[in-house]
């Protein structure tokens, strides 16, 4: 058990913390005699005594013993890791990196090279946000957790993020700044404990049915762009990356397929339909000689194609919708949710059915106009036969018997073969 006692003699004045760790006798000298003084070798005894227990039984140390021991200095710095009570001090601290938000967060992005390039814009968009509240040069140790939930509020209400735009720049923000605590350079991450948000965003899902699709398809200026809306549409394609990436050399006109080469989810082969055939032999006969890509004319343009797309919805007198790409792609998803098993649509679409469930499965106004013709099967699975019955409850065997499909199976004689069922012959 720590000990604190009081020194006020041979020319010192202070309070004098003792411990045990490693079963030797530890001392920590602390100057001054006030209560204040008094109060602070308190704590020190209690934060070492957390320490060298947590030692002694191989566990982890408090988060508050950590943060007060990563927050000492000088000879009682030295003392605390020569007793193995905590670790050397990060070397990163001496530099901009380990203790500036901006330089950390950009040492950090530089040095993940084992991420996808979409991933790494990713977090270039959540340094943005971090440094545009905080500050380029906030110190990493000066932000809390209280901070932490401020900042998140910032981007709901300054910022205008819708809940599930918050809620992922906030699970990145945990990802950047959990090295800090791998590093040393933090006892803990003021992100560790911030809530997410419904990321499904399904109150901006809309449905975008044939007709609105054919009014869009009839206000497209030309053969690329009725094949950017189809792809995204009736082949529910991430655009514009998946789209603008297709190459003739992905086409197996024969086949009946398209090979999709995702920088998210990899390699996976989508079916041809009827309208992305079509669309596709369109621009075909009008793509210029040695064409690589199916979609050539606006390659350059792949940030503005949103901007572009309002302007064909407007000349289509339809009003824009939320999310004017994933919403097309959610729309297929569900439009093939009905025709074909979920593993089979997860294949072609590349992602998993949890995700489906969560971020592109719509409740469409045709489920709803179904639901009001759906008739339940009426009666009774099991109807009770409520005869007259003899006094003395005599009962006759039935000749025949009912199988378990309700079909009517002979007593005697030859074995029937199930329907369905072809039977073996031998080879």
């Amino acid at each position: 058990m720590a000990s604190v006692s009081k020194l006020d003699s041979d020319g010192r004045k202070g309070f004098r913390v003792r411990f045990y760790s490693d079963k030797r006798l530890r001392e920590i000298y602390l100057a001054g005699l006030t209560k204040r003084h008094e109060s602070m070798a308190n704590k020190v005894a209690a934060h070492c005594e957390d320490l060298s227990k947590a030692k002694s039984n191989n566990v982890a140390p408090s988060a508050e013993a950590m943060a007060w021991a990563n927050g000492t200095e000088g000879n009682l710095r030295e003392n605390l890791v020569a007793w193995g009570l905590v670790e050397p001090t990060s070397t990163k601290l001496t530099t901009d990196e380990g203790r500036l938000l901006g330089a950390y967060l950009t040492a950090y992005i530089d040095g993940r090279s084992d991420v996808k390039p979409v991933t790494r814009t990713n977090y270039k968009q959540t340094r943005r946000l971090l440094v545009e509240y905080f500050g380029e040069n906030h110190s990493l140790k000066a932000i809390t957790k209280a901070d932490a939930e401020r900042w998140r509020r910032w981007m709901m209400s300054e910022k205008a993020l819708a809940v599930a735009s918050v809620s992922k720049h906030g699970k990145r923000a945990k990802t950047m700044l959990s090295d800090a605590v791998k590093d040393r350079l933090l006892a803990e991450s003021p992100f560790a404990d911030l809530k997410g948000g419904n990321e499904s965003n399904s109150e901006r899902h809309r449905f975008i049915g044939p007709d609105v699709a054919s009014k869009v398809l009839a206000a497209c200026p030309d053969d690329d762009w009725r094949l950017i809306f189809t792809l995204a549409r009736f082949g529910g394609l991430r655009c514009p990356s998946e789209v603008l990436a297709l190459r003739w050399s992905d086409v197996d006109w024969s086949a009946g397929r398209l090979r999709i080469e995702s920088s998210k989810t990899g390699l996976r082969f989508f079916p041809m339909f009827p309208e992305i055939r079509t669309a596709l032999q369109d621009s075909f006969e009008s793509a210029p000689d040695g064409a690589v890509y199916c979609v050539e004319r606006y390659r350059g343009a792949m940030q503005n194609l949103r901007t572009q797309f309002g302007r064909i919805l407007e000349r289509a007198s339809v009003e824009p919708w939320p999310k004017l790409f994933v919403n097309l792609r959610s729309t297929r998803r569900t439009e093939l949710q009905e025709k074909f098993p979920d593993h089979v649509v997860n294949k072609w679409l590349g992602h998993s059915g949890k995700v489906a469930e969560k971020h592109y499965l719509q409740v469409t106004e045709e489920h709803w106009t179904q639901a009001g013709a759906f008739r339940t099967h009426a009666g009774s699975h099991i109807t009770n036969h409520q005869g007259d019955n003899s006094s003395n409850h005599e009962t006759t065997k039935p000749s025949v018997l009912l199988g378990s499909d309700g079909c009517l199976l002979p007593l005697m004689g030859d074995l029937v073969t199930p329907t369905g069922i072809e039977p073996v012959l031998p080879p």
